[in-house]
């Protein structure tokens, strides 16, 4: 299985929004520059295996409790997933009691989940100059009890890198999908390799490893990962087979195993058109947009298939997956509103609509100007209505059950009044979303963990009705 060199990943973290951006080891930048088009080669590169040795019995599960400082109790709900967006905007943060150093390994860019009884905080990846890891640790916290208690360690840590990456609660267990692991950071520490899935039961404080994932999505690292409430389903970005279609797998955590998708209809331009491939689900179906050029890449052409284009598609395809019928359908072609905003969208299912939203960057008078685009999409019928443009243009969208969130630019969006609200202001210290969440977590929680290994975090208090 391909490695991949995680140069690049410091480098993808490095292009994060500067909200999230992190420092470079020095000379980092210089190694990268050298290294042109290693994405595509690193792909397509085989790696020898590394075999790490794990010497002795696993330590005892701990479950110490950590902190016990009085708070204002926020009651056992945590999220208020039903508050409306005034009573989002005229809310504030408030801190829960902080992870304390020393008790997790230091990391950036955590998974976080929230199971409806505790808060979960994992995984991640810790850049200590040019030396990478991937912690196995992680600690949940009770707002009942106030307090926060250690995970027993993980078969492996992961990073769940990019869009493609999914930590989500299924009801009984935090399912973690999409990850890269370092399974040897003493030796090979700048070596990633695709993590296997793993799942979290916090009531038996047990994990398990997914059993291995359909052979044929082998084809490719890059992939997407969508949770339907009942089912994983995972796909590849990367075109798979002739035609440009997307080979496709559901994973089932109830039965404990995969099935594989039907074939899926095929690229209208053909294979090496497809520049970015973008998956979500839609209420009771998948939705699989792929933008394509009218101009097929060359076989030395190494820019790749990203999960977001990264410029103005000449057309898109859309695809919908009905798990009910096991049935795939091919959807009218959205039109050219929507593919201007393409470049770098975001997109969320409020459980009636699809929105999406971008930041389009022009150059006016010799100086390039960003101004936020968003609307709302009917898929079936391809009309777009817009909708008042986020401030600050920002490029993040997430539903919370009841109002819909950008987190990049805190802001809320409020349809009485067809206009966006300002969220209150960013909680000290500059704490981000948890970007590796899955819904009402990313929108509605801030989440820092420091250098030394401590972890705060603020939780969104709507205002009363």
């Amino acid at each position: 299985m391909p490695g991949r060199d995680l140069p690049d990943l410091e480098e993808r973290l490095r292009r994060l929004p500067a909200a999230l951006a992190v420092e470079a080891p020095a000379g980092l930048a210089e190694r990268v520059a050298r290294q042109g088009g290693r994405r595509r080669r690193l792909r397509r590169a085989t790696a020898a295996a590394l075999v790490v040795a794990v010497a002795g019995a696993a330590a005892a599960t701990r479950s110490a409790l950590l902190d016990d400082t009085p708070m204002p109790v926020l009651g056992p709900r945590l999220l208020a997933q039903d508050a409306t967006p005034r009573q989002l905007a005229g809310g504030r943060w408030q801190a829960l009691p902080t992870l304390p150093p020393g008790q997790l390994a230091r990391r950036r860019n955590p998974a976080v989940v929230w199971t409806g009884k505790e808060l979960i905080v994992w995984g991640g990846v810790d850049v200590r100059g040019t030396r990478f890891q991937t912690p196995t640790d992680g600690a949940a916290y009770n707002p009942r009890t106030r307090r926060w208690t250690l995970l027993p360690p993980a078969p492996e840590g992961q990073w769940l890198e990019g869009e493609g990456g999914l930590a989500v609660w299924t009801g009984r267990e935090m399912l973690l999908w999409g990850g890269i692991t370092i399974p040897d950071p003493v030796g090979a520490p700048n070596t990633g390799w695709p993590a296997g899935g793993l799942a979290y039961d916090p009531e038996r404080r047990a994990w398990r490893r997914l059993p291995a994932r359909p052979a044929r999505l082998d084809r490719s690292n890059d992939k997407w990962a969508v949770w339907t409430g009942r089912e994983l389903l995972v796909g590849d970005i990367q075109e798979a087979d002739i035609g440009g279609g997307t080979v496709a797998a559901a994973y089932d955590p109830a039965a404990n195993r995969w099935r594989l998708l039907p074939p899926s209809p095929a690229l209208t331009g053909g294979s090496g058109h497809l520049r970015a491939r973008t998956a979500l689900w839609a209420g009771n179906r998948l939705l699989v947009w792929n933008f394509w050029s009218g101009t097929a890449r060359g076989p030395m052409d190494e820019t790749g298939v990203f999960d977001r284009p990264n410029e103005q598609p000449d057309g898109i395809d859309l695809w919908a997956y009905d798990p009910a019928t096991d049935h795939w359908t091919v959807l009218p072609a959205p039109p050219a509103q929507v593919r201007r905003l393409a470049e770098g969208s975001a997109m969320a299912w409020t459980g009636r609509e699809l929105v999406i939203a971008s930041a389009l960057t022009e150059t006016i008078g010799g100086k390039p100007r960003t101004t936020g685009v968003a609307g709302h999409y009917d898929p079936d019928r391809a009309r777009w209505a817009p909708i008042a443009p986020q401030p600050r243009g920002g490029r993040s969208l997430a539903w919370t059950g009841a109002a819909l969130v950008d987190p990049l630019a805190e802001a809320v969006y409020d349809p009485a009044a067809q206009g966006w609200l300002r969220l209150p202001a960013r909680p000290e210290p500059a704490a981000s979303p948890p970007l590796k969440a899955w819904g009402a977590e990313r929108a509605l929680l801030r989440v820092e963990a420091r250098p030394d290994g401590a972890v705060e975090v603020h939780v969104l208090v709507p205002a009363r009705r």
